[in-house]
């Protein structure tokens, strides 16, 4: 089969690779869309801390039901189009007994630590596949993954109707924390970001967005919220210095949320974090039910993913959507047609 191989730092070349075998419990999955993440380009730089080549990349995705497990008597048929959440835990461990999976103590993910979906065919737990209606674009399934990263961060946060909340970051998880808040409810939403093309997405989405590089992001913040602070900060950019602003620009008794993975350490000051009894809360992933949580949303037309959906390529041109999707200006989400002869498509 065709796979889009990691083969040493800098390097993915595309080769033909052995079909996988399902092992006990699990379906083979025909891909035909996976989306690029930047831990996939974090991978490639040689810079994430587990992954190791050769590897097929790719954890954003979905397909058809090619195989099931003998003797399955599930829902799940053959030719089932579904998605898959690519988690792969040991199902032991304490965090795992009490039903936090997400957290494993030896957690891996496929396209991280096994085999992934840049390639023709993907072996996934039964467990962790999930059938799409006709209503979901195949570019949309394979967005669910990251939908739901934006899904357990916002769920996280218990953000209410009538609460304000700050995103800084207008990435792709931070438009999608953006949408997913504004889903639930959520009508006060001011992003921040510093890059001009990604300010004016999230303009495009309808958000109040603020140019961080123009003025003091405190000011803004409590401008917005009548000077009282945000009811809910959630940190989708991950440097240092938006991680020092993170206290500041929250509000009494208000939830600080970090999705982002910081790469660097940054100062804090904590003083205002106890006068205001703030929280601040890590998330990683998807806690179990965000990917059906995130599904749902879709199913109901609450989240337009194909507005963050910049560009699709086919195979013959998934060295040209790397390149795109490492551009973090020009590019939002780029996926990739694995299966089918889409053209490309690509728009702001």
């Amino acid at each position: 089969m065709r796979a889009l191989i990691w083969k040493e730092k800098d390097t993915i070349l595309t080769g033909d690779r052995q079909k996988p075998v399902p092992k006990k419990g699990e379906a083979l999955i025909r891909v035909l869309c996976t989306g690029i993440c930047g831990s996939d380009l974090t991978i490639i730089s040689g810079k994430h801390p587990r992954a190791r080549p050769p590897l097929i990349l790719g954890h954003e995705f979905m397909g058809e039901i090619s195989s099931l497990p003998e003797g399955y008597s599930g829902t799940l048929s053959i030719g089932h189009r579904v998605t898959v959440e690519p988690l792969l835990s040991c199902g032991v461990c304490k965090p795992c007994r009490e039903g936090n999976e997400h957290v494993c103590k030896s957690l891996r993910l496929i396209g991280v630590e096994t085999d992934g979906a840049f390639a023709d065919y993907v072996a996934a737990p039964v467990g962790r596949i999930y059938p799409l209606q006709d209503t979901i674009s195949d570019e949309e399934g394979a967005m669910i993954e990251p939908l739901a990263v934006a899904v357990h961060a916002v769920e996280t946060s218990k953000i209410k109707p009538g609460e304000s909340a700050v995103i800084f970051g207008a990435g792709p998880i931070g438009l999608l924390c953006a949408m997913t808040a504004r889903a639930l409810g959520c009508s006060r939403i001011l992003v921040m970001e510093i890059d001009e093309k990604r300010i004016e997405r999230a303009g495009r989405l309808g958000f109040t967005v603020f140019d961080t590089s123009k003025a003091d992001c405190l000011q803004a913040v409590m401008d917005f919220t009548n000077g009282e602070g945000a009811d809910v900060t959630i940190d989708a950019a991950g440097v240092p210095e938006v991680g020092t602003q993170l206290i500041p620009v929250t509000g009494i008794k208000g939830r600080i949320i970090i999705v982002a993975l910081y790469k660097k350490p940054c100062e804090i000051f904590f003083r205002h974090l106890s006068y205001s009894e703030q929280t601040i809360l890590g998330t990683r992933i998807y806690a179990k039910g965000d990917y059906q949580k995130a599904i749902r949303l879709l199913e109901e037309k609450k989240v337009p993913l194909s507005e963050i959906n910049t560009h699709i390529y086919k195979w013959d041109d998934i060295h040209e959507a790397f390149r795109i999707a490492g551009d973090t200006s020009a590019s939002c989400k780029v996926v990739v047609k694995i299966s089918g002869d889409s053209p490309h498509f690509s728009h702001p």
